[in-house]
């Protein structure tokens, strides 16, 4: 009865519909592995005769083999199987040998069979297309990054570990970028004339090449043109760095992207400490780009006609983005502490459901001339902090300055992320005229614990660290400065730390009288200043 059953099944045309023809092969050419993807039958499940893929097979060990013109895998002796599951995509991978995956990278035609139950049933079916995937090069390298002068060229830095690429005069070298349409590509040629001992050349060894140059020329200045109007446009552009190699005639191809991207620094303003520290924080009500640690972003090195800087702001996860961009007179941009870009719900959104590995930070700043043309920038790629402070009031007594501030009970703030930090700066600002000016820097150790939601802390002019950024000679006279422009000019103040750098929107307490403990503090001072919240938002941060 079992025989009877056997010759029953046997005919392939009874299974020759469980796989259908648009089964594919991708070939891995890191692993030297061949993939048969079998996919169902697109009517599996609506066949009304005895669906012998339904009835017998399911559970039934399958023996599978792949015959290309010339060769099949597994080769004689050996197996290649899988169990069989109904009406679902099934993935059967065939190891190789790199001499026999160099044989068939080129190869085009190739078959698939399939035997059941134990060989009494043979199925012989073809593939749709076949598919081999680029060299991932991300195990190639331990660290890559552009560095580019916004007028032509460009340098690729890399930590290249030990992979098997040999260089010579069939390889290609190239930048890849997206530029919003399709893809570009600029050729990167092997130095030949007073090269570096680590420069890319015709023939070299990979692991001891470190950087790739490309240098604007007639030939390439259209492309590099195009390069940076489309970097421009959208700082987040997709960018890789390729080689194209050959292997025993068969070419391969590695792509890393690149992720960090710096501006060229020919007038020295960041090698001397000169420009700036960037930083952004997302505060419950805006995004704050912190320059120099609070002080004005005025530029001390020469670029000769500068006029005017734009700030260019993208803060974005895998999911949202957002994008803010300034623009300032240079006189402007040179009195203002940071740059202030104003509540979002995109900022709302990832601040609420921010996460740090997900989360990045790119900002730019350009500096232009009359003519809007790009004079130099700089550039940071890097993660936005969260700012924890949430309410703060500065007062000022005749005998001492201080802080009362709350911080956010956000798990990111009161979390393992934020530890407590004891160097911190108070700057104190006001507007008038329009303009933004500083009234002091002043540098206090304090350790600020962020899992403790209401704080307090006071000084006496000897206890902030020396500083020459005071207004005033003097921290007194200073102090004394400060509290005249109470009566005339809205102020603001900073806390700078490591973890805050955070203009707060929180006008100052005009309380002038000699210190007495906080908690003897009359709520109305409290009161007076959420009032004038609203209005320092409104005047102070445009």
């Amino acid at each position: 009865m079992q025989f009877v059953q056997i010759l029953m099944i046997s005919s392939s045309s009874s299974f020759s519909e469980c796989f259908s023809a648009l089964s594919y092969i991708k070939g891995n050419s890191i692993t030297y592995e061949l993939m048969l993807h079998l996919v169902p039958f697109e009517r599996l499940d609506q066949i009304t005769d005895q669906n012998l893929c339904q009835i017998y097979l399911p559970g039934k060990t399958v023996i599978a083999k792949l015959h290309f013109d010339d060769i099949s895998f597994p080769e004689v002796g050996s197996e290649i199987s899988f169990t069989y599951e109904f009406n679902v995509p099934i993935t059967v991978k065939f190891p190789l040998s790199e001499t026999d995956y160099q044989h068939i990278y080129s190869k085009q035609n190739v078959m698939y069979e399939l035997w059941y139950d134990v060989n009494l049933v043979n199925i012989n079916g073809s593939v749709n297309t076949i598919e081999h995937t680029k060299f991932n090069g991300t195990g190639c390298y331990s660290y890559i990054e552009l560095v580019y002068d916004i007028h032509g060229d460009i340098q690729v830095s890399v930590e290249p570990n030990d992979c098997r690429i040999q260089l010579d005069s069939s390889s290609e070298v190239y930048l890849e970028y997206f530029n919003g349409k399709h893809n570009e590509q600029i050729r990167i040629t092997p130095c030949t004339i007073n090269c570096d001992a680590d420069e890319y050349q015709e023939t070299s060894n990979f692991k001891q090449n470190t950087k790739y140059y490309i240098r604007k020329s007639s030939a390439n200045e259209e492309q590099l043109d195009q390069f940076f109007k489309s970097f421009v446009d959208n700082r987040r552009i997709s960018m890789y760095f390729c080689i194209k190699y050959n292997i025993n005639g068969v070419f391969m191809i590695i792509t890393e992207l690149i992720y960090y991207a710096f501006a060229t620094d020919p007038f020295e303003c960041t090698t001397n400490d000169e420009l700036f520290y960037l930083a952004s924080t997302l505060n419950p009500l805006y995004l704050f780009i912190q320059y120099r640690y609070s002080q004005p972003n005025k530029l001390n090195c020469h670029m000769a006609g500068v006029t005017q800087v734009v700030v260019d702001v993208n803060v974005f996860d895998n999911t949202r983005s957002f994008r803010g961009v300034k623009k300032f007179s240079l006189e402007d941009f040179n009195q203002d502490v940071g740059v202030t870009f104003d509540h979002d719900d995109v900022l709302d959104e990832l601040r609420n459901n921010y996460n740090f590995d997900e989360s990045k930070s790119i900002v730019t700043v350009s500096f232009l001339n009359d003519q809007n043309e790009i004079v130099w920038e700089s550039i940071r790629m890097d993660m936005a902090y969260i700012g924890c402070v949430t309410k703060a009031v500065l007062h000022l007594y005749d005998n001492q300055t201080c802080l009362r501030y709350q911080f956010d009970s956000n798990p990111i703030c009161t979390g393992q992320f934020l530890k407590p930090t004891s160097t911190n700066t108070l700057g104190v600002f006001y507007k008038e005229n329009g303009h933004i000016n500083s009234l002091g820097y002043y540098e206090f150790h304090y350790a600020i614990n962020y899992t403790q939601l209401d704080q307090s802390v006071c000084f006496v002019c000897d206890e902030f660290v020396e500083s020459d950024s005071y207004a005033k000679p003097t921290c007194q006279e200073n102090q004394k400065l400060t509290k005249e422009k109470l009566k005339t000019a809205l102020i603001g103040f900073g806390i700078i730390s490591k973890y805050e750098s955070i203009i707060l929107t929180t006008v100052v307490s005009e309380y002038y009288g000699v210190f007495m403990p906080l908690v003897a503090v009359s709520a109305v001072v409290l009161t007076s200043t959420v009032i004038a919240f609203a209005c320092f938002i409104r005047s102070f941060t445009k």
